[in-house]
């Protein structure tokens, strides 16, 4: 079993996968051999990789666009990837289908079921301040999935 990282270092290679499995579809590349070696790097359990690839696939799906990233290496995130972020942060604590005031929409099962696999395949621990606001009412309209006004919504072509 891999020693307890920092939250922020966890957040942090939790967006690089998802970095690397967005970069890999753009450029119709396999994401999961790359994402299994970053994971196993930072010794996560063995099926992190692919659980974080299901999650990814089935929140575009979900939301019937394509998630936005920021470039590989910067520090700075996308709103996206702070929902990701959120979302399985959150996971354990919610009930399928109810929502919260951090994922307002609430999960649908096989998303939920998704970002709990991630939290248990990266060592997640529930977030004891997201759990306190689980019994305050959810504000659907509140999305944490919206495209900012400075992010494009879709990934930008890149130039043949």
């Amino acid at each position: 079993m891999r020693s307890p990282l920092p939250r922020a270092t966890e957040d942090a290679i939790f967006v690089r996968l998802f970095r690397m499995w967005a970069e890999s579809r753009e450029e119709h590349r396999a994401a999961l051999p790359m994402m299994h070696e970053e994971a196993c790097r930072h010794g996560f359990k063995d099926q992190a990789a692919a659980a974080c690839a299901s999650l990814f696939e089935l929140v575009e799906g979900h939301l019937g666009r394509r998630l936005v990233r920021k470039p590989s290496g910067g520090r700075e995130m996308s709103s996206d990837e702070r929902a990701l972020i959120g979302l399985v942060r959150s996971a354990p604590a919610l009930v399928p289908g109810r929502g919260s005031r951090t994922v307002p929409h609430g999960l649908p099962g096989a998303i939920s079921w998704a970002a709990s696999a991630t939290c248990d395949a990266m060592g997640f621990a529930p977030d004891s301040e997201l759990e306190a606001l689980q019994n305050q009412v959810a504000n659907r309209q509140d999305c944490p999935f919206q495209i900012t006004p400075t992010e494009p919504s879709a990934y930008t072509a890149k130039a043949s």
